[in-house]
C-alpha cells in the first residue's frame, strides 16, 4: 500500500479510498497531568482514530497512574510509563509498548523529548510519526531543544508531521520527502458569534494559557491604549497559568474597571466565543493556533503578529482578520485591532470569512481523514535501522574530536 497525505496552507488535498484498520500507539506526553494543546490534540486523533475502527493505545508518562484529563472514549486504551528518563525506564517502555502488538507510533512533544519515542519505536522495530507541536525556535531560545539535537532525533522518524508549511525550511534537505503537513483540528460549535453587531457592549477576546510566551501583558497595554476611542469595547481574558494575578494587578492599574476582565480558564470556552466580536491573540511563537482555529469556526475575525509562523498559515490578511507588524515591539497590533473595532460591517465579512475557511481547511472530517493517510503510510513504510558501518563511525567521531573539541 502507498499512500501519501499532505496539506498546504492554501488548499488542503484528502486522497480517497479506504484505510485498513490498524494498531497505532500515540504517545501523549502529559495527558493525566495537564489539559494543554499538545494534549488535547493527541486525545482529539486518539478518539477519531479509533472512531474510524481503529485499535487505539494511548501511552503517558505517569508514576501516579492517573486519568486522562482530556477524555478518552470507552474503545482507547489509556498506558502508563514510567516518568524518569534513565535507561532502565526507557527499557520497561520499550518493553511495554513491544508487548501491545502494535503496528506503528505516533509521537507528540515539542522538545528532546522526542529522543524517547525515536529510542522506543527502534528497539520495537516499529515505524515512528514524529508529530511536532511547537513553533521549534521556541524551544532553540529556551535551550529545551538544539537545531542540531532535533535534526539528529528527526532522522529517526518515519514521518514528520509539522502543522504548517512555514516550518519546513528549519529541516535539512535529508528530511524533506519524509515531511507531511497536517493542520489541526477542533470541536465543532454550535453556536456563532454576532461579529457584526453594531449595537450594544462588544467584547474582544483572548483565549491563552497566562504564561509569558503568550504576551497577555502587551495586550492588556494595547486595550488600555484604544479603550478612551472605543467606549463600548471591554477585553475579556480567558485562561489561567502563573502570570493570573500578575496581569489582575496590571488590569487594576489601568482603572478601566471591568473592562478588563480575567475570567480564569473554562471548562467549556465556547460560549465565551459565541459572545464575543474579535479575538485577538499576542504570541509569536505558536506551531498552530487552537484558538485562533475555535475563532474561526465561530466566525470570529482573528487579529495576531505576521511574526508569528503558525499564525500567519492560519489568518488570511485582510480577509479572515489582520496579521499586524511587529512582535518583539507592539507594531500595528493597536491600529489593527482599532480598525476593526470601529467597523461592524467588515468585522461581519471577515468573520464570515474565517467561518468559511475553518470549514474547509480545519473541520475535523478533512483533518482526521488526512491524520489517517499519514499514520497508514509510515504503517506502510515499516523502518530500516542500520547500525552505522565502522567508517561511518570513525568519520563521526573524528568531526566530533575536530570541531568539538576546538570549541
Amino acid at each position: 500500500m502507498q499512500v501519501t497525505t499532505q496539506f498546504t496552507d492554501t488548499t488542503p488535498v484528502i486522497l480517497p479510498g479506504p484505510v485498513a484498520p490498524m494498531r497505532i500507539g500515540f504517545f501523549v506526553p502529559w495527558i493525566t497531568k495537564g489539559r494543554g494543546g499538545t494534549e488535547h490534540v493527541g486525545q482529539m486523533m486518539a478518539n477519531a482514530m479509533a472512531a474510524r475502527g481503529h485499535d487505539v493505545t494511548v501511552l503517558t508518562f505517569d508514576d501516579a497512574r492517573g486519568p486522562a484529563l482530556w477524555p478518552l472514549d470507552d474503545g482507547v486504551d489509556l498506558v502508563h510509563l514510567p516518568e524518569a528518563e534513565t535507561a532502565a525506564a526507557d527499557q520497561r517502555m520499550a518493553i511495554e509498548v513491544a508487548s501491545r502488538n502494535l503496528g506503528v507510533l505516533v509521537g507528540l512533544h515539542m522538545n528532546r523529548g522526542f529522543a524517547r519515542y525515536v529510542r522506543c519505536a527502534t528497539k520495537a522495530g516499529l515505524p515512528l510519526v514524529l508529530s511536532e507541536h511547537a513553533d521549534p525556535a521556541g524551544p532553540a531560545q529556551l535551550g529545551t531543544f538544539s537545531p542540531e539535537e532535533r535534526g539528529v532525533v528527526f532522522f529517526g522518524a518515519t514521518l514528520i508531521h509539522l502543522l504548517g508549511d512555514p516550518f519546513r525550511a528549519t529541516l535539512d534537505e535529508h528530511l524533506q520527502d519524509r515531511i507531511r503537513v497536517v493542520p489541526n483540528t477542533i470541536r465543532p460549535p454550535k453556536g456563532q458569534a454576532q461579529a457584526g453587531k453594531r449595537a450594544g457592549q462588544k467584547t474582544l477576546l483572548a483565549v491563552a494559557r497566562l504564561v509569558p510566551p503568550k504576551n497577555m501583558s502587551r495586550l492588556i497595554e494595547v486595550f488600555a491604549r484604544l479603550a478612551p476611542d472605543h467606549p463600548h469595547w471591554s477585553l475579556r481574558i480567558v485562561g489561567d497559568g502563573p502570570q493570573r494575578k500578575a496581569l489582575a494587578r496590571q488590569a487594576k492599574r489601568t482603572r478601566l474597571g471591568d473592562r478588563i476582565t480575567l475570567t480564569g480558564a473554562l471548562d467549556d470556552p465556547y460560549p465565551a466565543y459565541e459572545a464575543a466580536q474579535l479575538f485577538v491573540t499576542a504570541s509569536v511563537h505558536e506551531a498552530f493556533g487552537l484558538t485562533a482555529c475555535e475563532a474561526s469556526a465561530h466566525g470570529l475575525p482573528v487579529v495576531g503578529y505576521a511574526a508569528c509562523n503558525g499564525l500567519r498559515g492560519q489568518v488570511v490578511h485582510g480577509e479572515t482578520g489582520w496579521l499586524a507588524a511587529g512582535g518583539a515591539a507592539t507594531g500595528t497590533l493597536a491600529d489593527d485591532l482599532s480598525m476593526l473595532m470601529r467597523d461592524d460591517a467588515l468585522r461581519g465579512r471577515m468573520g464570515h470569512a474565517a467561518r468559511a475557511r475553518y470549514q474547509t481547511h480545519y473541520a475535523p472530517e478533512p483533518v482526521h481523514a488526512a491524520w489517517e493517510r499519514m499514520i497508514a503510510e509510515a504503517a506502510a513504510n515499516r523502518p530500516i535501522h542500520r547500525r552505522p558501518s565502522p567508517q561511518n563511525m570513525a568519520a563521526v567521531r573524528l568531526w566530533d574530536l575536530v570541531w568539538r573539541g576546538a570549541a
